[in-house]
C-alpha cells in the first residue's frame, strides 16, 4: 500500500495552488486534443477559460468531444497549471 502511493506520487507533480498534475497529462492533451486539431499550448488562455472550455466538452468547436473523467481530468490540470495566470508562469517572466 505505501510503495503503490509513493509511485504514485512519484508521478505526479503538484503545481501551483495545489493542482495535481499526472506525468502523463501533457500526452493525453496532445493526444486526445490532437485527435481532432492542432493542440494548443496552455499559455494560450487564462485558467478560468480552460475551465469553461473542459467543462463544455459535450460541445467544443460544434463537436462531442467527451472524455472519460479521468482524463478530462487529468488535462484540465495541465492546462489551468499551465494557463497564462498561473502562478508558476508569471514566476518565469
Amino acid at each position: 500500500m505505501v510503495v503503490c502511493a509513493i509511485l504514485l506520487a512519484a508521478e505526479t507533480a503538484w503545481a501551483d495552488g495545489g493542482i495535481a498534475v499526472p506525468g502523463t497529462a501533457q500526452a493525453e492533451t496532445e493526444k486526445e486534443c490532437g485527435a481532432c486539431h492542432a493542440p494548443l499550448l496552455p499559455i494560450t488562455h487564462k485558467m478560468i477559460e480552460w475551465r469553461q472550455i473542459m467543462a463544455n466538452l459535450s460541445d467544443h468547436m460544434g463537436e462531442d468531444a467527451s472524455l472519460p473523467e479521468n482524463v478530462r481530468a487529468d488535462i484540465e490540470a495541465y492546462l489551468v497549471a499551465n494557463a497564462s495566470d498561473a502562478v508558476s508562469i508569471r514566476r518565469s517572466e
